[in-house]
């Protein structure tokens, strides 16, 4: 079984129909010709991929897991990683973390990411992709405070 096959055959078809959206194109294209054939096989057509997502039941559970707020699993992924942006905080704690950066020391920060649909539910170094809105106001911000220091 393939390592594609083997990860997805965990998904219940809510979950399959979250990570055709949101994730599909995210593969080399191999990788999603794999991916579709697996959709077809369980009958995930675009329309029924929009129904599931429109209709999902398990926005409505509370049953006190960690979910994802975008697709409601609980398939969650926790990563320890390396604190590498102290500037935003304003805590004790990214004191503490600025400071060890000055003397070498590495601060670790637990990173929490959506396994079905690629949702960042925590991202201490703010590394998660922006939306193109987001990159356009930013660019466009960034050319009209040059042009008035300019």
């Amino acid at each position: 079984m393939s390592k594609i096959k083997n990860f997805l055959s965990d998904f219940d078809d809510y979950e399959l129909a979250f990570f055709a959206k949101f994730k599909l194109n995210t593969y080399l294209k191999n990788s999603q010709e794999n991916i579709e054939k697996i959709l077809f096989k369980r009958g995930l057509t675009k329309y029924r991929i929009e129904q599931l997502i429109k209709n999902n039941p398990k926005s409505k559970l509370a049953d006190g897991k960690e979910r994802c707020p975008r697709c409601y699993s609980d398939k969650i992924r926790n990563d320890k990683v390396e604190l590498t942006n102290t500037s935003s905080g304003f805590g004790l704690s990214d004191k503490i973390a600025t400071y060890d950066g000055m003397i070498g020391k590495a601060t670790y920060k637990d990173e929490i990411i959506c396994n079905v649909c690629g949702f960042w539910l925590k991202d201490p170094n703010e590394e998660k992709p922006k939306s193109l809105k987001t990159n356009l106001f930013r660019g466009i911000m960034t050319i009209i405070i040059g042009f008035f220091r300019g």
